[in-house]
Parts: structure tokens; C-alpha cells; sequence
């Protein structure tokens, strides 16, 4: 009995002083994300969990690296987060994910709605034109004129509003590229992709002529193409209003000289279908041979040349392109605008002579220029930031009083059959921007690993389990638990240790 008495007290030694989870630094990165509303503890315990295979200490770049593994965090929201951010994550009922791009209107952000957790795309009109009422009656005008608008080719827009003091407009989250990246990756097209994008920006125009709405900015970039080979023509609420005044004239002339009609540089407030015919037949030559049709090293130079210059012929760069392709180029690029197919409608019919390039509805060559995802892209964009009192709380960031909520002291169980199969998520290069999937949204793949990942945990044990289960835990080191519980499967608990953190540690059976 003395020996059993003897035994058992050895066994019930307390574990080694514990060492805190999180230093300063880190435990600072956390009260930043909570107070970003980012993140919930659960999430936490569950990265941090995942990562103590190969450490219990950790950093806060190792931290964000595991959340965005994991799909928690995007790589924008993180960067944001690392640089002592902890607001502009929010804008009314949209989470903001990531920038999409950047605009002489505004900047647009990919949104997932907090309910609905659909993604939209936000284009909000920048703080410095928050005072200007000119800008915001324009900004306005763009919203109603995109109302008008509901075509499959066509970006729509599904609602303006006001929150936090911004105004923003919530479009259609189009996942691709455009098609200036896209011949920018991939160099000129084929005739029958170059086609069908072609009869697709043609069925778009047409829906928005039809309304009388011209968009005065068609060019490569403002034509949009999803990961299924559908073209969308975006940035259509600026044909009302048309082109700005003073400085801002001057910017978006720059932006357009490659591609704009010549009586538009004239006067684009007098223009009518015929002027984005001409900046359509523009986007064909580029398609076709990788370049504007006219050169110069000045915007004054090319636009002259729009003015002046003979149309150039594609077949000069592209000897494959058809004759009849090459004349409808010509005519809708003629300098006078009686000379052009008169609307869009015209044009889609002049295009039905050319089956079998790209014309057919039923079927988009462009599919194969289609990336799988835009997130091949993310990298180019997460770093535009818009102010950071977009959030609609004011201040300081917000202190978590209790720092038990992130001290992880109720840690989820873990089963090691699992946990031997798993592998842990990389953090060292956390790749470009993934949102969290949504429902008809393919899954962000977690890294060096399924999804499950998130949910294993890999975690070292002394070597007194390691002899016991050595096959399934060779290699990993453990910190041993002295009290045995009856368990089969082991179960990790959290020691506490004062204010100075806590240690997690491992329960043998």
C-alpha cells in the first residue's frame, strides 16, 4: 500500500511552470483582429492549434500567415492587420476582402455580405470627393444610369448607398480579368477568341443603345471576362455623364487616347453609338495584334493620329486574319461616323457572316483565355487601401479587457488518428488573396491540405507517450501530463499559469 501511496504521488507532480501561448506582440495582433470583427476566438484556437506542431511560440506574421491558410483572413485584410490596422474593413453591410482596382471614380473593393455572405463588388467614391458636391451628383448619376442596365453582357448594379460617411455603389463581382491582362499574360489572341469577344461587348452595347446610353470608354480593360468565358462590359454608368472637366478631363483623356473615336476628342458630350463602334473596332485591333493601332510617344500625338492617320490593316500583323474580318475592322475604325455600321445591332448582324469564328452564342472560344480564378491577379491589387474610417465605430482600437477570451483556455480535442495524417498549414509564403468560400463559390483549397486541416491538430508529447505510440508520433515532441485519464484517445487541456499565459498540454490514457 506505502508503494502504491508512493506511486501515485509522483504521478500527481504538478506540470512544468507554463509559458505563455502569445507574446506581446502577437497578443496585440489578436486584439487587433477581434476588434476588427475578422475573426472569432474559435477560429484562433483552431489555427493555433494547427501550428503548435511545429512551435509554441509564435510571431505575428506566423499567425496571419496560419488565418489566411486557412481562409479566415484574406492576404490584404492580414497585411493591413500586421501594419497596425484595425479599421476600413467594414463598409455597411459588406466585409471588404480585397481591392479590385483603382478608377478616376473611385477605388472598387471585392465585399462579401455579413448575412448573405454573397460577393459583390463596391465602388466608392474617394474621401477627398466626399465634400464635392459636383463629383457626388455625378457619382449619383452613375448609379441611375447603371439601374437602367440588365444585360448578361453588361456589369450590373444592384444597389447606392451611404455608410460611415462614403458613398458606394454595390455591382456584380465579375471573377476574372480583362481582357487588356489578358492579353498582357497571354499575348494577342486568335481570330475566334478576338471574335467572340467582339460579339459579346456588341451584345452588351447594343442592350445600353437601345436605352440611350452611350459609354464613351470602351477599350480593353473596360471589358471584363469571367472564369466561364462570358464577356461583361463594365464602367457603363460613366456614358451618361460623360467625360469630366479640368484636371480630371486631362487624366481620363490619358486613359482613353489609345482607343477613343476622333469626334469624341473633339466634343464627347455630342457623340452617339457610333463613337464606341469606333473604340469597339480599337479593342479588335489590340485583341488581334497586342498593340493600340496608333502609335506616339504623347497623347496629343495619338489622338492626332485618330484624326488623321489612315486605318491601319491588321493583316498587316496578323497575315491569318480573314479579308472580311480585316474590312468590318476597317470600316467600324472609319474616321467619319456615317462611314461606321450606324449601332450595335448592325454590327452583330454584319458579324453573323463569320460563323465559325467566335459568333456563335452557344459557343465562347474565350473560355479558353479564361483563368480559373482571378486570384492570379490578387497579388497586383492587395495593396490599395482606401482610408481607415470606413469602419462605422470611431476611435481607438478597441481593448479587449479579458485576455482569457484569446488565451485559448478550452481548446477543441484531438483525435491523433487524424492528427497523424494531417500536415500543417503553410505560413511562410501565404500565396495571393482566397476569400472564404461562400455557397456557390468553389472552396479556396487550404495549403498542403484539405479543409480538414483546419479542424487537426498536430502536437508534440514527451517521450514517455512517444514509446507508447511511437509509429504514429515518431518524430514530434510532446510535453507529458502526469495525471492518466481513461481515455483511449488523448485529449489536450490548458494549464493556467497567471497572467502570464498558460501552457496547453497533452492527457495520456
Amino acid at each position: 500500500m506505502q508503494t502504491g501511496t508512493s506511486i501515485n504521488s509522483a504521478t500527481t507532480t504538478q506540470p512544468v511552470p507554463p509559458q505563455p501561448v502569445l507574446d506581446e506582440a502577437t497578443r496585440s495582433f489578436v486584439k487587433r483582429s477581434l476588434a476588427a470583427g475578422l475573426v472569432e476566438v474559435s477560429d484562433l484556437k483552431k489555427v493555433v492549434v494547427s501550428l503548435m506542431a511545429e512551435s509554441l511560440v509564435f510571431s505575428p506574421e506566423r499567425l496571419a500567415g496560419g488565418l489566411v491558410g486557412a481562409g479566415i483572413l484574406t492576404q490584404w485584410q492580414a497585411t493591413k492587420l500586421l501594419s497596425g490596422k484595425s479599421k476600413g474593413f467594414y463598409l455597411g453591410s459588406y466585409r471588404l476582402l480585397r481591392p479590385l482596382g483603382r478608377g478616376g471614380m473611385g477605388v472598387v473593393y471585392l465585399g462579401e455580405h455579413h448575412v448573405m455572405k454573397r460577393l459583390m463588388a463596391l465602388k466608392i467614391l474617394p474621401p477627398e470627393a466626399s465634400g464635392d458636391a459636383r463629383r457626388i451628383k455625378r457619382f449619383q448619376d452613375e448609379a441611375k444610369a447603371c439601374a437602367q442596365l440588365d444585360h448578361p453582357n453588361i456589369v450590373r448594379a444592384y444597389d447606392f448607398s451611404q455608410a460611415s460617411g462614403k458613398l458606394y455603389i454595390v455591382m456584380e463581382y465579375v471573377d476574372g480579368i480583362d481582357l487588356h491582362q489578358a492579353v498582357a499574360r497571354d499575348g494577342k489572341m486568335s481570330v475566334a477568341e478576338a471574335m467572340d469577344a467582339l460579339t459579346q461587348a456588341a451584345a452588351g452595347l447594343a442592350h445600353a443603345h437601345e436605352r440611350g446610353i452611350i459609354h464613351r470608354d470602351i477599350k480593353p480593360s473596360n471589358l471584363m471576362l469571367r472564369t466561364d468565358g462570358v464577356l461583361k462590359v463594365s464602367d457603363l454608368g460613366l456614358a451618361r455623364i460623360g467625360w469630366t472637366d479640368g484636371e480630371d478631363e486631362s487624366r481620363r483623356l490619358m486613359g482613353t487616347a489609345d482607343f477613343v473615336a476622333p469626334e469624341q476628342a473633339i466634343n464627347s458630350q455630342s457623340v452617339d453609338a457610333r463613337a464606341d463602334i469606333y473604340s469597339l473596332g480599337c479593342s479588335l485591333y489590340f485583341l488581334l495584334t497586342g498593340r493600340a493601332p496608333f502609335d506616339g510617344t504623347t497623347v496629343a500625338q495619338r489622338l492626332a493620329k485618330h484624326q488623321t492617320a489612315a486605318v491601319p490593316d491588321v493583316r498587316q500583323r496578323r497575315p491569318d486574319c480573314p479579308a472580311g474580318v480585316a474590312e468590318l475592322l476597317m470600316r467600324m475604325m472609319a474616321k467619319r461616323p456615317e462611314d461606321r455600321p450606324k449601332s450595335a445591332v448592325e454590327l452583330i448582324s454584319q458579324l453573323k457572316r463569320f460563323g465559325g469564328l467566335g459568333t456563335d452564342s452557344n459557343n465562347h472560344p474565350l473560355r479558353h483565355v479564361a483563368p480559373a480564378s482571378d486570384t492570379a491577379i490578387d497579388e497586383m491589387t492587395y495593396q490599395a487601401t482606401i482610408d481607415d474610417s470606413s469602419l462605422s465605430s470611431d476611435g481607438e482600437v478597441e481593448i479587449v479587457a479579458d485576455e482569457s477570451v484569446f488565451d485559448f483556455g478550452d481548446l477543441p480535442p484531438v483525435d491523433m488518428a487524424s492528427v497523424v495524417m494531417s500536415k500543417p498549414v503553410a505560413i511562410a509564403n501565404a500565396g495571393p488573396i482566397k476569400p472564404k468560400s461562400v455557397a456557390g463559390e468553389r472552396n479556396s483549397p487550404t495549403s498542403n491540405g484539405s479543409a480538414s486541416n483546419n479542424q487537426q491538430v498536430l502536437l508534440g508529447v514527451g517521450l514517455a507517450f512517444a514509446m507508447i505510440a511511437l509509429v504514429a508520433v515518431i518524430g514530434l515532441g510532446f510535453i507529458s501530463m502526469s495525471r492518466p485519464l481513461p481515455q483511449a484517445v488523448p485529449k489536450i487541456k490548458v494549464t493556467e499559469g497567471g497572467k502570464d499565459g498558460s501552457v496547453i498540454i497533452l492527457q495520456q490514457p
